[in-house]
């Protein structure tokens, strides 16, 4: 019975690569139908040996001119009522998600140190707020009970909530402790 798979198996295998040595050279005919698959009356079918690259080339588009171009996203936005999830859990950068009230100073000096804190990180932190008045039914999923109350984000993984208004120096500070230590650090930022 072993004796009889194992011949199989090797005619299956010699059959395959009969197959494989045989090729599949097409007449002139053939290649001329299936090129008519990809052409349209506006388009020529694309043939690399007469094109050279630089046709092939798009010169309506730049390429970005370094690493650290512009961000493809605001570095500070207002909260207009997306998924938030789609906003919580975008990888590849540090979000921090802010709760404020318009009726609160401690919010209005929060916002003033966010916006500086954005700027100064240069696109590497994204800081989005959210008005807990406009959106309360978000603010209750996310236990808000004071304003500002603020969360850090990192790759879409939530690290730590902080409330009261702090300045952008000791925010920067402590987005940067969270963000080397891998853990979070022992204080809230001063």
């Amino acid at each position: 019975m072993m004796g009889g798979v194992k011949a199989a198996f090797k005619l299956l295998a010699v059959a395959i690569l009969l197959t494989a040595l045989a090729g599949c050279d097409e007449s002139d005919e053939v290649q001329a139908e299936r090129a008519a698959q990809f052409t349209t009356s506006t388009k020529p079918a694309p043939n690399p040996q007469l094109e050279s690259i630089e046709s092939m080339v798009r010169t309506d588009i730049t390429a970005p001119t370094g690493l650290n171009s512009t961000p493809k996203y605001e570095l500070y936005s207002a909260y207009k009522g997306d998924d938030i999830k789609q906003v919580t859990g975008v990888s590849g950068r540090s979000l921090i998600l802010c709760f404020t009230a318009p009726w609160c100073p401690h919010c209005a000096k929060m916002k003033q140190s966010l916006q500086e804190l954005a700027q100064a990180e240069k696109g590497n932190v994204q800081v989005v707020e959210v008005n807990a008045d406009a959106y309360p039914a978000l603010a209750t999923d996310y236990g808000i009970t004071k304003v500002p109350t603020t969360i850090f984000y990192t790759e879409g993984v939530k690290l730590r909530t902080i409330e009261g208004a702090y300045t952008a120096d000791s925010l920067g500070r402590f987005l940067h402790a969270l963000l080397t230590q891998g853990d979070t650090p022992a204080s809230e930022p001063r």
